[in-house]
């Protein structure tokens, strides 16, 4: 009886899935859902010499995921809505400025209605920081663009909270020239009209752990 019993129970524990083993390993990458709600996707560049145009994009979704013990095995996975946009300027009007960007000269989000970024390594440069290569896709054109990145699993996040074991978050700040892209309009003005080629781009973003691995 007792032989019948340790074989029995045997047989249970060959016949679970690797799936479900896989999501009880606590050394395991995670993945997680980016929150729109508990995110900003952001950039700033000059627009002529007078002003500094600020804008955020409200529409966006992703994934990450994450690695805890090796986190140069973590990936991001961002696709952004390029009509989304929503800009913070100090002289241009609203109908003009918003107009150039979405439109044929910049982003042309018409046609191209998706600005992607997907990293391809991440490089640790301390316990909780490292650099981001990425490529990002706008315009119909992908290039590399380099990211220095902060996470901040389980620990405190950018508001001095603690962040909970189903959550994960991660900041990332860079500069791309746009003429990369083939993205010129502006470029060849001079003085006071010229528009810049650097962008400096801001990610803050927080992810809940995907529901297949709850």
């Amino acid at each position: 009886m007792f032989f019948r019993f340790i074989f029995s129970a045997f047989l249970i524990f060959i016949s679970v899935p690797a799936t479900a083993a896989e999501k009880a390993d606590p050394f395991a990458a995670k993945l997680y859902d980016i929150s729109t709600e508990e995110t900003f996707v952001r950039f700033v560049t000059k627009m002529c010499t007078a002003d500094i145009i600020k804008g955020e994009f409200k529409e966006f979704s992703g994934q990450i995921l994450f690695d805890q013990f090796e986190p140069e095995k973590s990936w991001v996975d961002v696709t952004i809505d390029a009509s989304s946009l929503q800009l913070d300027k100090e002289f241009h009007g609203d109908h003009h400025i918003k107009t150039i960007i979405e439109g044929e000269h910049l982003l042309k989000a018409a046609q191209f209605t998706t600005i992607t970024l997907k990293s391809t390594k991440i490089e640790r440069t301390s316990e909780n920081t490292g650099i981001m290569t990425a490529d990002m896709t706008f315009v119909g054109e992908t290039h590399p663009i380099i990211l220095e990145i902060t996470f901040e699993n389980t620990m405190t996040d950018r508001y001095a909270k603690k962040i909970g074991a189903d959550k994960v978050s991660f900041s990332a700040y860079g500069t791309f020239k746009r003429s990369d892209w083939n993205v010129l309009y502006g470029l060849d003005r001079i003085g006071i009209r010229r528009m810049s080629d650097e962008v400096q781009v801001f990610i803050s973003a927080t992810a809940n752990l995907h529901h297949e691995q709850k």
